[in-house]
């Protein structure tokens, strides 16, 4: 490698920007937080290994069900990324540093608090599932998984659909057990159906058609170079690149003609076709960084970013958008009785999203909550706002959250291009961690 790759949880500095707030993550790369001296500016890049990408298509992230801190789940995460609570809790003796130095209270921090956590992964959007966390080539296999998680799902869902919902009798813990088997994908559709049995006929027939549709043959041809080419990965890959570009087209045609809204069927097709598009995206880009291309990379990014960018702002001002005006932002998802469901780390993403909420001042956001707050509060709001509202809400969180994932991944890949061109290098390959390298995540320099 000409560029050394450092284990993230080696990297005192870097841990302690997560913890304190002053970096976050985004996408594939670590950034100054908002309110700091160099806001935005790129931190660190992020890469998996292939030993980690492998394991986690094991590893699923229940994007509703389990609540906020997915639990079960997050602890194998842990485990697979090398992370000790104790070193995430800031030992001392773990990792060589003196808590006072770096200005971190360990009983402030809590044992509980995780990597997953810091880094804005305990509620990973199931959407953006489909790319690896960062920009490994060994990633090609982890993305030809997931599509076949999400065409697994269609089939599920299609099935638990025909046999008939199990009512909702309390909460959404209690929500159809069904919710197991489907993959962890795509969970929003069982929240957007629940209350109409002519719905749930509806979109098992959406469903059916859309195995038949082309939008499944081109993911499946898609899926099919992936396999190729994670298992012959010195071959030319000029047949996956020509593959990922008409993929590509096709999906991304089918993406922007999308009129987005609150409907089941179409919100269904509209997903398809993005996650479809976003990983021809990544798969185009990253085959032609591994054979020094970087200019044809970047103009392809360069291309395709902003329509992404563009389909995916309309879905958010679409569905954040409400007839009650205080209600009309993603700060709606800060109140209460999202708690349980919808993480912070969730609500600041599909703000990345919302126009009208990105650039609002502190004093600003503080007022929004508060109007949500008041509103909610209104004797008309029980009946107003019930049950069935609030769990469209939460598929409303989880699908514009996987836009957001999915755009913000991109456009750290975009930054990745960006540092194969300055550092001149031959193939992707020189600056990421190799195949005997130890499991775990990453970090690369920005410059």
């Amino acid at each position: 490698m000409l560029i050394e790759a450092t284990l993230l949880v080696k990297d005192p500095e870097i841990i302690k920007g997560l913890l304190d707030g002053s970096m976050k993550r985004y996408g594939s790369v670590i950034r100054w937080a908002a309110g700091t001296f160099k806001a935005g500016q790129i931190v660190r890049h992020l890469a998996e290994t292939p030993g980690l990408t492998s394991k986690l298509m094991t590893v699923p992230f229940d994007p509703i069900v389990a609540g906020i801190d997915v639990i079960g789940h997050a602890l194998n995460y842990h485990k697979l990324i090398g992370v000790d609570h104790k070193l995430i809790g800031i030992d001392s003796k773990l990792i060589g540093i003196d808590s006072k130095l770096i200005g971190i209270d360990s009983k402030l921090i809590g044992f509980e608090k995780t990597l997953s956590s810091v880094m804005g992964l305990s509620q990973i959007a199931a959407a953006a599932s489909v790319l690896n966390l960062g920009i490994s080539i060994a990633g090609f296999a982890y993305m030809g998984s997931k599509l076949n998680q999400v065409q697994k799902t269609l089939g599920h869902i299609h099935q638990s659909m025909e046999e008939g919902f199990n009512r909702v009798k309390a909460g959404l813990n209690r929500i159809d057990n069904r919710l197991d088997i489907i993959s962890e994908q795509l969970a929003y559709l069982y929240l957007l159906v629940e209350d109409s049995h002519q719905k749930q006929k509806s979109l098992a027939k959406a469903i059916s058609n859309l195995h038949q549709a082309m939008l499944i043959k081109e993911i499946t041809a898609l899926k099919a170079e992936l396999d190729d080419r994670s298992r012959f990965p010195d071959e030319s890959p000029r047949s996956a690149i020509k593959t990922a570009s008409r993929v590509g087209l096709f999906l991304s045609n089918q993406a922007m003609q999308a009129t987005p809204e609150l409907d089941a069927e179409i919100m269904l097709n509209a997903d398809v076709s993005i996650q479809g598009w976003a990983v021809a995206i990544a798969t185009e880009a990253n085959l032609l960084l591994e054979i020094g291309k970087h200019q044809e990379a970047k103009e392809l990014l360069a291309l395709q970013i902003p329509q992404f960018k563009q389909v995916a702002e309309r879905w958010g001002k679409a569905l954040i958008n409400d007839e009650n005006t205080y209600l009309s932002t993603a700060y709606r998802f800060t109140n209460s009785r999202f708690k349980n469901h919808i993480a912070s780390e969730r609500v600041e993403r599909i703000t990345e999203i919302s126009p009208s909420d990105r650039t609002l001042s502190p004093d600003q956001i503080r007022r929004k909550k508060n109007y949500v707050d008041v509103e909610f509060e209104m004797s008309y709001s029980s009946a107003k706002f019930d049950q069935t509202w609030t769990h469209r809400q939460i598929a409303v969180a989880e699908y514009l959250d996987g836009l957001s994932e999915l755009l913000a991944r991109l456009e750290g890949l975009e930054s990745f291009a960006n540092l194969c061109e300055s550092k001149g290098v031959k193939s992707s390959r020189e600056i990421l961690p190799g195949d005997g390298a130890e499991p775990g995540i990453y970090i690369l320099p920005s410059t």
